[in-house]
C-alpha cells in the first residue's frame, strides 16, 4: 500500500495517542460504568496521561462505556478540566510546570484537529469533532478561582486533577445533570496523588466506593503493613455509583523497578513511602484512629453473638454527657481472654427527654447484665442549683428505683478520670492487635477491639473523628499541626478512652471457675 506525504503526516499525528502503553489499572479504569470514578496513585504512575487518553476515546466514540461517549448530536460539548493552577499558552508540557493536564492534551490530540489554542485570556482548547460533530471544548479552571465563577452552562464531564477544595467539588455536580439526563457523559474523573495532607476525599469518595480494585502492588504493600491481604476486586454493598482504583509508582510502565526504587529511596519514613509511592493515603487522613479498618474491626453480632453475650464477663457502662447535645451512652463488655466488645448504644437528647426518662432508657438496654463499672463525663456531678443535687445524683437515685421495681440490676455512676491519657493509646494498641489476628477468639492473649455491627454511631464517630485544621493549608508554612482533636464525634469515642483508664478494667479470671462448677453439676447429674 502506497502512502501519500499527507497520509504519513496524519499518521504522524497520532503517533503519541497511539503509543500509549494500556496498563491493567487502565484498562480496568475505562471499563468502570459508575459516575465517579477516582484515580489514586502513587507519583508518576502516569494517571494524567490515561485519563487524557481515555477522554480522547470519548472524543472518537471508541470508549468502551458506550454511555460515555460523546456523539456528534450531543448537546453538551464543553469538557471540564480543572486543577491547582491554570495552564499558559508558553507550557508545551517540556520540564516542570504548575498544570499538567493542558500539556498532556497538547501531546496526544493530533494537531490538525486543534481549531484554536488556548490563550492567556481565555483557557479553552477548542478541538474539531473528529466524528463531524460541532466544535468540543476543553476548557481549564483553576481552584483558585471563586466557586460562582465555575457556575453556567452544562458540562459534558469534569476532570480534577489533585485534590480540589470540597466546595469546588460539589459545585461541579449540578453541571452535569443535563448530560447525564441526556444520557451521554454526565460523570467526573478524580485523579490524585496524596500529598502532605488528605481531607474531604478520604470520607467521601474512598470509604463510599462500590468497588475498590488494587493493582498487585499495592496488595502487597498493604500486607507488608498490615497482614491483611485484600482482594484486587473488591465489591461492596454501597450504592454511591463510585469506583475507586489504586495504582503505585511500579505501575507505570515506563519506569523500572531500579528507577522507582531511587525515587522513594529519598524518603525514610513508611507512612511518606506509602503515599508517594502507593497513594496509600489513609495515614495522613487526619484520623485519630489510623488504624481502624470497618472490614477487621466490625463484626457480626447475628454471627458472633446471637443469643447475646456473656454475662460471665465483665461489663460496663459509660455517658459522655452534655447539658444540650445528646449524651454518647456505650455499652462494652471485656472477655476472660481481654478482647473488649462494644456491643450496644444510645443516643438521647436531654432537649427532648427528662432524666429519668432517660435512666430508663438506658437500663431497658442493660437487659439483665451486671456492670462493674458505671462511669460518666464529671461535668454530670455538677450541683444543679435549683435542686441542690447533681445528674450523677439523679441517676443514681432512679437506677436503685426501678431496680426495686425489677428493671434492671442497679448500678452505681460516677465520674471518670479526665487526666490520663492512657486511653488513646490503649485504644489504638488493641485496633492494632485485632489487624493482627484478624478475628475474635484468636488473639493469644493480645488485648483486642471489636465493634458489633448495631453500634453504628460509634463505629461512624470512630471512622470520622478528626484532628483539627487550619482552614487554610497555607498556614503550615509558618505554623504546626494543630496539636487538638475536634469536637464533632468526639463523643462515643472519648467513652471508650475512659473505661480503657480506669485500672479496675481488667478480664476477670473466671474461665477455670466456670469449667469447675459445670464439672461439679454434670457429677450430681450422673
Amino acid at each position: 500500500m502506497n502512502f501519500t506525504e499527507k497520509d504519513k503526516q496524519s499518521i504522524n499525528e497520532w503517533t503519541n495517542f497511539l503509543s500509549f502503553i494500556p496498563t491493567w489499572d487502565y484498562r480496568q479504569f475505562i471499563s468502570r460504568p459508575e459516575k465517579l470514578v477516582a484515580y489514586f496513585t502513587g507519583n508518576q504512575k502516569g494517571k494524567t496521561y490515561g485519563i487524557a487518553h481515555s477522554i480522547i476515546l470519548r472524543l472518537l466514540g471508541k470508549h468502551p462505556v458506550k454511555a460515555k461517549n460523546m456523539t456528534p448530536d450531543c448537546p453538551y460539548r464543553i469538557i471540564r478540566c480543572a486543577s491547582e493552577c491554570l495552564p499558559h499558552p508558553s507550557e508545551t508540557g517540556e520540564g516542570e510546570v504548575k498544570n499538567t493536564q493542558y500539556p498532556v492534551f497538547k501531546k496526544l490530540i493530533p494537531p490538525s484537529l486543534i481549531k484554536y489554542d488556548i490563550t492567556e485570556r481565555n483557557a479553552v482548547l477548542t478541538i474539531k469533532d473528529p466524528q463531524g460533530g460541532p466544535d468540543i471544548f476543553i476548557e481549564f479552571v483553576g481552584y483558585t478561582q471563586s466557586v460562582q465563577s465555575q457556575a453556567g452552562v452544562q458540562r459534558f464531564l469534569v476532570w480534577c486533577d489533585e485534590s480540589a477544595p470540597k466546595g469546588f467539588y460539589d459545585e461541579q455536580l449540578p453541571r452535569l445533570m443535563a448530560a447525564e439526563e441526556f444520557g451521554q457523559g454526565g460523570d467526573i474523573l478524580y485523579s490524585l496523588t496524596p500529598a502532605e495532607h488528605m481531607g474531604w476525599e478520604f470520607d467521601d469518595i474512598y470509604e463510599k466506593a462500590d468497588i475498590y480494585i488494587r493493582t498487585d502492588h499495592i496488595i502487597r504493600r498493604i500486607k507488608e503493613r498490615t497482614g491483611i491481604e485484600l482482594p484486587r476486586i473488591e465489591q461492596t454493598d454501597r450504592k454511591n455509583d463510585i469506583a475507586v482504583i489504586l495504582a503505585s509508582s511500579y505501575d507505570n510502565p515506563i519506569f523500572s523497578k531500579k528507577i522507582v526504587d531511587s525515587m522513594l529511596s529519598k524518603y525514610d519514613d513508611d507512612d511518606t513511602i506509602d503515599i508517594r509511592g502507593y497513594g496509600i493515603f489513609k495515614q495522613v487522613s487526619g484520623q485519630i484512629f489510623k488504624d481502624l479498618d470497618l472490614r477487621v474491626h466490625v463484626i457480626s453480632e447475628e454471627k458472633y453473638f446471637p443469643e447475646g453475650l456473656s454475662y460471665y464477663w465483665r461489663h460496663a457502662r459509660m455517658i459522655d454527657f452534655h447539658e444540650r447535645v445528646p449524651w454518647a451512652c456505650t455499652f462494652v463488655a471485656l472477655s476472660d481472654q481481654n478482647e473488649l466488645f462494644v456491643y450496644d448504644e444510645l443516643n438521647p437528647s436531654p432537649e427532648k427527654l427528662v432524666t429519668h426518662e432517660i435512666a430508663r432508657k438506658l437500663v431497658m438496654k442493660s437487659k439483665d447484665y451486671k456492670y462493674d463499672l458505671n462511669l460518666i463525663d464529671p461535668l454530670a456531678t455538677k450541683v444543679q442549683c435549683n435542686t441542690g443535687l447533681s445528674v450523677v445524683d439523679d441517676l443514681n437515685r432512679m437506677f436503685n428505683e426501678l431496680k426495686r421495681d425489677g428493671l434492671g440490676t442497679g448500678g452505681y455512676w460516677r465520674g471518670w478520670d479526665t487526666k490520663s491519657q492512657r486511653g488513646r493509646d490503649l485504644i489504638k494498641e488493641r485496633l492494632k492487635n485485632s489487624r493482627i489476628v484478624g478475628k475474635p477468639f484468636n488473639n493469644h492473649g493480645l488485648p483486642t477491639i471489636w465493634f458489633l455491627d448495631n453500634c453504628r454511631q460509634m463505629i461512624q464517630s470512630m471512622k470520622s473523628w478528626r484532628w483539627e485544621e487550619y482552614s487554610n493549608r497555607d498556614l503550615l508554612i509558618t505554623k504546626d499541626e494543630k496539636d487538638k482533636p475536634q469536637q464533632k464525634w468526639s463523643h462515643f469515642p472519648m467513652t471508650l478512652e475512659a473505661i480503657l483508664k480506669e485500672s479496675g478494667f481488667k478480664p476477670k479470671p473466671i474461665y477455670e471457675e466456670i469449667k469447675r462448677q459445670s464439672a461439679y453439676k454434670d457429677y450430681f447429674r450422673r
